[in-house]
């Protein structure tokens, strides 16, 4: 396994890796004939190989590994990186279309959108979008089947973190006390299956947003406010951009697992790693019971 920024050889794929993590460098080059681009990890390199390689879109490259594409600031690692895009609430990744995103998947979803192939996702209950028709994305073809075809579809549920309505009194009203149950007892008592139905619900029951836009006689408020950070700042940008530049809700950089008997604090990029870890514990456990 060789480096393909220094050429220095390594015995393994775990050792080239943590030379990459750890020095930043670009180790891993594309394997396509013609394409010239490098990455820190092999997942990066794999999931951009699966992305169409054409001359009009590109995934923009800095000078430093880990360097945010709209500040420009340099982070030490990846999770620094996004960590700094969390707080700032910055998109980090650029196309060289102009556009940029707040990760790196979504990137590589972007670049897949110019596929010249037949779309992977037809609807196979009318005839509108089928074959070249179709949808190029997972999420647009249940969000058609949602709103045209009026299917129940399955929406990715909440994993890690549960939100809950504040009002109390209302049904799903949770005390403070719920946050700190294990994963398993949220799961079982969490007031809300998916993230859009909380939004609905607090719109729609108690004209309330995450993140009114503050500009006096701004009508995104309430039911018609945010519940991005990201939506607010953007709009600020464009219907407000003569108020002071807009300062970012402070956020936890770090979260404390609540699994009995652990009680680790741990990076908010770490939490899936983590309770993967705490599953496969579980898992082992019932196994030898």
């Amino acid at each position: 396994m060789t480096c393909q920024q220094c050429h220095q050889n390594f015995g393994d794929n775990g050792q080239l890796s943590y030379h990459a993590w750890t020095l930043g460098h670009l180790a891993y080059k594309c394997q396509l004939s013609a394409c010239k681009e490098s990455f820190v990890s092999s997942p990066e390199r794999d999931a951009h190989e699966g992305t169409p390689h054409n001359i009009e879109h590109h995934r923009v490259h800095s000078e430093h590994p880990f360097q945010c594409a709209e500040c420009k600031q340099k982070s030490y690692s990846k999770a620094e990186l996004l960590r700094h895009a969390k707080e700032q609430q910055h998109k980090p990744y650029a196309c060289d279309c102009g556009t940029l995103f707040s990760r790196v998947d979504v990137l590589n979803r972007h670049l897949k959108s110019f596929a010249t192939d037949v779309p992977q996702h037809p609807c196979t209950l009318c005839k509108y979008h089928r074959g070249a028709a179709g949808f190029r994305r997972k999420d647009h073809l249940l969000q058609h089947l949602r709103q045209y075809h009026h299917v129940n579809v399955d929406i990715a549920g909440l994993k890690f973190v549960f939100p809950t309505c504040t009002h109390l009194g209302c049904p799903q009203y949770r005390p403070a006390t719920f946050q700190q149950l294990s994963r398993s007892m949220k799961e079982a008592a969490k007031p809300f299956k998916s993230q859009s139905e909380y939004t609905k619900h607090m719109r729609e029951e108690h004209d309330e947003c995450a993140f009114p836009c503050d500009a006096f006689g701004c009508t995104r408020v309430g039911r018609k406010g945010y519940f991005r950070e990201k939506d607010l700042i953007k709009h600020r940008r464009q219907d407000h951009p003569d108020k002071a530049p807009y300062v970012p809700t402070p956020r936890a950089r770090f979260f404390q697992c609540t699994e009995p008997g652990c009680g680790e604090v741990i990076d908010f990029s770490s939490i899936k790693k983590h309770y993967d870890y705490h599953s496969r514990k579980t898992g082992s456990a019932k196994a030898r019971a």
